[in-house]
Order: structure tokens, then sequence, then C-alpha cells
């Protein structure tokens, strides 16, 4: 097997999954910044199909692991107002490509995250 090479570098709006010249076998990390409205307890949830983390200010706050098909999962983090670090790691092995990242807070509805909260 090939070692990985960077394929492409760029910015997004928000977590989608890019055009990519593969089906398979294929990775994105995504890095940035959240502005958070309000202190207090967040849930972030990642809802993919084969494996993904969520890391908020380098801390893991939600893991998806292994091949399967699209499971969201949860974790929470209580944060302070403002800005925070967020990164996104997603592998794709299989099957169709499936990748949400939600969150919910004080005064936030669980909702996708909107690119206008998010910063590079």
């Amino acid at each position: 097997m090939k070692d990985a090479v960077l394929q492409k570098r760029g910015t997004m709006d928000g977590f989608e999954l890019p055009q990519v010249h593969r089906k398979l076998y294929f990775g994105v990390i995504y890095t940035g910044f959240i502005r958070l409205p309000a202190t207090g307890v967040y849930t972030f949830y990642s809802e993919s199909n084969d494996g993904s983390q969520l890391y908020i200010d380098d801390q893991l706050v939600v893991e998806s692991d292994g091949l399967h098909p699209a499971v969201e999962k949860a974790g929470q983090s209580a944060l302070e107002k403002g800005f925070h670090s967020i990164r996104v790691m997603y592998f794709q092995n299989g099957g169709v490509s499936s990748l949400k990242i939600s969150y919910q807070g004080p005064d936030v509805e669980k909702q996708i995250i909107p690119p206008n909260i998010l910063f590079h």
C-alpha cells in the first residue's frame, strides 16, 4: 500500500464532503474555529458512515470508529462563550460517503453547525 499523499488543500464553508477523484479509501481533515454564543454545556454530534473524530480545543469530544453505515455519535463539553478551535477528521473506507456535524447548547436547538459561526 502506498503512503498517504495530500491531494488537495483549501477552505470550505462547512463540513461538506468535497468532490474527490476516488470513491474508496480517502480521508478529509477540517480545521478552524467555532464561535459559541454563550457559556454552557454543548453537545456535538458526528454522523458518519465509516469513521470520524471531532475535537474542540484539541480535546476529543466525539469518536465514531469502524466500517459501518451512517451512525450518529455524540459527546459533551463545557465551554466558554467565544472562539474555540475545532477539528473534524473523516475517513471513507467503502460504501456511500456521509458526514453531518451538528451541535446544540444554551439557547441553541440541535442543528447542523452553520457556516456563519465557523472561521479559518
